[in-house]
Parts: structure tokens; C-alpha cells; sequence
């Protein structure tokens, strides 16, 4: 502390009284008051960005979702395509192209006819390489219709499973 004598005049005399004289630090400036308002504000610019950040980051998942989901349609509508090709190629025997695959199945090591690679190819294909998928051809006179469906529960939760259908006339080459 600071002491400051100062002269004061009372009826006439002068007498030295000592003052107590405070340094400034402990004056209140009006800077005092702003004192933290620049960390609250850093505080705050931190929460949004945050905020933002786990928005882009939910963006993100949700289309590496959507992409395996569209990664799984388009495998479905290739093997339906390529099956639909196979059959328009042998068209003569249609009829033994029908069949149902519910897993993936074993490939049995003798092909026999063309028809029954085809077939094996496509419960291969749609046994493996789609999550549990499940296929069927049906043949209605020269009319082929290929349904192919999986599950999409490990991309989407609670999601029911996605079905293919795809519909093609087959003319034979000897009618």
C-alpha cells in the first residue's frame, strides 16, 4: 500500500493527515468487466463446430449406407440380366430353366447340360454374393420371370428384405 500525506486546512491550521491511496489495479476498470467473454465466445464456436462436424459424419454413414444398398441392387439386376441373356441364348429349353435357390449352394462338380450350368451359375451368383440371398426363374409358356430378393437388415436395421423382379419374353429360334 501506498501512503500519501496530504495537507488539509481545518479552522485555519494546517495539519498533515496521512491518506491511504490505492494502486489502480484494484479500481474497477471497464475492461474488468469483459474479463471471460472472449473464452464464452470460444466456448460457444466450439459447440457449433462440434455440432457440424457430427452432422457431416452422420452424411457420411448414411451414404455408405445407401451405397452398399445400391451396390446390392445393381449385383441383383446384373445376375437377373445375365440369366435373362443365358436363357434367350438356349432358348429351346426353356422350360428346364426353372428353379428356386435359398442359399448359397454347392457346385456340383459334373456341369451336364447348358441349362443346368446356367442354373447353377445363377444360384451361385445369388446365393453368394448377395446377404441371404434367395432367388427363383419361373416359365410361363415362352414368358421368363426372375425374382431375386435379399436382406438389406445389416446396412438399414429393421429393414424388410429388397426384392428384384424382372419380367422378359423369350422367343425359341425354331418357332
Amino acid at each position: 500500500m501506498h501512503i500519501m500525506v496530504c495537507r488539509t486546512r481545518t479552522s485555519g491550521l494546517s495539519q498533515v493527515a496521512p491518506r491511504v491511496v490505492r494502486p489502480l489495479f484494484l479500481y474497477p476498470s471497464p475492461l474488468a468487466c469483459q474479463r471471460g467473454v472472449s473464452l464464452l465466445e470460444v466456448l460457444i464456436a466450439v459447440l457449433v463446430l462440434a455440432i457440424g462436424v457430427l452432422g457431416a459424419a452422420a452424411l457420411q454413414l448414411n451414404a455408405l449406407r445407401y451405397n452398399a444398398s445400391a451396390a446390392h441392387t445393381t449385383q441383383a439386376s446384373f445376375i437377373a440380366y445375365d440369366m435373362l441373356d443365358r436363357m434367350r441364348a438356349n432358348a429351346d429349353n426353356l422350360a428346364s430353366y426353372a428353379t428356386t435357390v435359398d442359399s448359397c449352394p454347392t457346385i456340383s462338380s459334373s456341369p451336364g447340360t447348358i441349362s443346368a450350368v446356367d442354373r447353377a451359375d445363377f444360384a451361385n451368383a445369388v446365393g453368394c454374393q448377395l446377404p441371404s440371398g434367395a432367388g427363383g426363374i419361373e416359365i410361363s409358356d415362352n414368358r421368363a420371370t426372375i425374382t431375386i430378393s435379399w436382406s438389406e437388415a445389416r446396412i438399414l436395421a429393421d429393414e424388410p428384405d429388397t426384392t428384384f423382379v424382372v419380367s422378359s419374353l423369350i422367343r425359341s429360334l425354331t418357332q
